[in-house]
């Protein structure tokens, strides 16, 4: 028996609290992604401004099924961080959300004040309304249930709970909220915890890249939405439909399947741990990249003496020992047998978040790194950016760049922090809390202090201007030579994934994401940019469809048909993605910019020669790094312009030129776990 896709959206005015049900009738939106670029565009239109005041978000075609993964909630926006079209979500978030009714929601134009927003289903009604909020006041403190002083994000989220659970069913309902980083900086994030027998758990999640909370707040005034309801979607309930979609195409049932595909996440056998902190950091060997990416120019020897010593016989002993071992796993907040999320008391670990406010800012030691984290999520900070913020001026601060008397910081000497990646001169515990207190001063200094306002708009605003006060070209290093991040527009830019590969580096329309390829082979580079097209297109296969990416072995291979065939949607789901990212592409591509940093070059050139020095015979390979050691910053110009002309090749060759998965996933199979997320 075949349905009709029928979708549905709210939009709501904050400024006159107004709001309005409506059809979706639009043939280009099937999923979240189609509804917020479609309603994006319309929006530039109407209010004549490159960064309009909308912010979407929703969940997939599936999001009312039992298949797992199916239930991320997606956000879409302009990004004041990246300066142009972002994407971002958390996990199970559209597990509730469903139950208000709808499938998406705009919130168009900004509230009078900073309010909140509820929404529900009750007895066949949805309701909307706006209520102010003065955020600030509880972001300062606030005590939970239990009587623990919670502050930020985290204070806010529980006060909202207390305030308003009465209003809904227990454990139907969800809270997204923001922390006073969304207030003060660019880079702030959107979260939420899952809510279970009537509790916040310590489960969060984040829609954490591209600064959707500042966004969120700043422009929009909205510090908050409270959701739920009592609709429930008759659809996609029947599990021999499902399963049979599996059967099919595997041989298998659909856990069968969904397990074999997500064995990283749960639990490598083959490596004795789990999830994406402990199969990454299995796994990192001479890739490790710390110190503020200091390490790149170690040799490959010490770099792996440094994952033995520091990682693996310690940051990542602590982990299997504490989580692995004592099978401390939850899921996001949907029913999901691949419980991927890895905790120990109120501290979830995974790899970049503790890559970046772990490694790179010379911390190896779980107990340092696990309140610097957590710190960083209550103030409401993306991690990955504020790491790789932290990392730079930490570094700056150890050559001389700045002074910290000129910040407000403590004077740097070896009983602040110690920056230096020799075994023999680093004490695991005490360096690593010693350095983990001087990365929290930072924060501090950059939420609470006039001398922060440099870096309160990211990392390449500050790196730029203080680069400007330069002018005499005395300081060397310079700081611009030592910040890395991906530029995009005059002012924006991310920090990358923490991945040493030249995919994290592709001028792509949308990075900090994982729209590139960042497999660990040499790819030449016009091929990497081909790749990243590829790798777009799938990846939306997953976001567009509401789905965890970390199910994408099977997603990327039958959730077209599984849509089609149940709604009779036929729809060529590879071509729809395509003209999506090719949109995409165009309305950024004049924003694209190249490399600015000397760090970011020398790490695409060690990356390369790693591959010689371990012996691989490529003519290719051999001229980059030829052409690399005569003038890297030309090569790089030419190597950064070859990714380029790849991406822009691709995209005029059309969907058809896109291959098919590969190598197709084999379903309940046992995987190996792969060493790239």
């Amino acid at each position: 028996m075949t349905h009709q896709l029928k979708q549905r959206e709210l939009v709501i005015n904050l400024s006159t609290g107004e709001y309005d049900i409506k059809p979706i009738t639009d043939p280009r939106i099937i999923g979240p992604v189609d509804y917020g670029w479609v309603r994006y565009n319309q929006a530039i239109f109407d209010q004549n401004r490159n960064d309009p005041l909308i912010m979407t978000w929703g969940g997939g075609p599936l999001a009312g099924s039992r298949i797992p993964g199916t239930r991320r909630l997606v956000f879409t926006s302009f990004s004041p961080l990246w300066e142009g079209f972002y994407i971002s979500s958390f996990g199970g978030g559209s597990y509730i959300m469903h139950r208000v009714g709808v499938d998406f929601i705009s919130i168009v134009g900004a509230a009078p004040e900073d309010s909140i927003l509820l929404l529900n289903h009750n007895d066949g009604q949805i309701s909307a309304r706006i209520e102010p909020i003065k955020p600030d006041v509880i972001w300062a403190g606030y005590a939970s249930p239990d009587g623990e002083m919670l502050s930020g994000f985290y204070a806010l989220q529980q006060a909202l709970y207390d305030r308003y659970r009465g209003e809904y069913d227990q454990d139907w309902m969800r809270i997204f909220t923001v922390g006073p980083a969304s207030r003060i900086t660019n880079q702030g994030i959107i979260g939420s915890n899952h809510i279970r027998e009537g509790k916040l758990t310590q489960i969060d999640d984040w829609a954490g890249r591209g600064g959707l909370g500042s966004q969120m707040l700043q422009q929009q005034r909205l510090v908050a939405c409270i959701f739920g309801g009592d609709w429930e979607d008759p659809d996609l309930k029947d599990s021999k439909e499902i399963d049979q979609y599996f059967q099919t195409y595997y041989g298998n049932s659909m856990i069968k399947v969904d397990l074999g595909a997500t064995e990283k996440y749960r639990f490598a056998p083959g490596f004795q741990t789990g999830g994406t902190f402990g199969v990454n950091m299995h796994t990192i060997e001479d890739k490790l990249m710390s110190f503020n990416y200091t390490s790149i120019y170690q040799s490959s020897e010490a770099r792996l003496d440094q994952a033995q010593q520091f990682i693996t016989n310690h940051y990542l002993k602590q982990f299997n020992d504490e989580i692995i071992k004592t099978k401390n796993f939850l899921h996001c907040g949907e029913p999901c047998a691949v419980v991927c999320k890895k905790f120990d008391r109120v501290y979830k670990k995974d790899y970049e978040p503790y890559q970046a406010l772990g490694p790179l800012c010379g911390i190896f030691d779980q107990r340092a790194a696990e309140e610097l984290n957590h710190f960083a999520d209550a103030m409401g900070f993306d991690a990955i950016q504020i790491g790789g913020t932290v990392s730079w001026i930490m570094e700056m601060l150890r050559e001389g760049v700045i002074k910290a008397e000129d910040y407000g910081l403590p004077p740097v000497d070896q009983m602040n922090f110690n920056f230096s990646s020799n075994p023999a001169e680093f004490n695991l515990e005490i360096d690593s809390k010693r350095n983990a207190v001087y990365a929290e001063s930072i924060i501090r200094m950059i939420l609470f202090s006039p001398a922060g306002t440099v870096f309160q708009n990211g990392i390449r605003a500050a790196a730029l201007s203080l680069q400007q006060s330069n002018t005499s070209g005395l300081i060397n290093p310079s700081p611009l030579s030592l910040a890395v991040y991906n530029p995009h527009g005059e002012k924006g830019g991310l920090t990358p994934n923490q991945y040493w590969v030249p995919g994290m580096f592709a001028p792509m329309p949308m990075m900090g994401k994982y729209y590139v390829y960042y497999g660990l082979d040499f790819v030449p580079p016009k091929q990497l940019g081909k790749q990243c097209v590829y790798r777009m297109i799938y990846e939306l296969f997953n976001d567009n469809s509401g789905v965890c990416r970390f199910h994408r072995k099977w997603v990327e291979t039958i959730i077209d048909e599984i849509i089609s065939a149940h709604y009779d949607f036929p729809v060529n789901y590879i071509a729809h993605q395509f003209r999506l990212a090719r949109q995409i592409y165009e309305h950024e591509k004049a924003s694209i910019r190249f490399w600015e940093n000397e760090r970011t070059i020398d790490l695409i050139y060690h990356h390369l020669d790693g591959w010689r020095k371990r012996g691989l015979q490529d003519e290719q390979l051999i001229f980059w790094i030829d052409q690399f050691e005569h003038d890297k910053w030309q090569a790089a110009r030419n190597y950064w312009g070859e990714i380029l002309s790849g991406i822009e090749e691709a995209f005029n060759e059309g969907a058809g030129a896109v291959p098919s998965v590969s190598p197709p996933f084999k379903g309940a199979q046992s995987e190996t776990a792969t060493k790239q997320n």
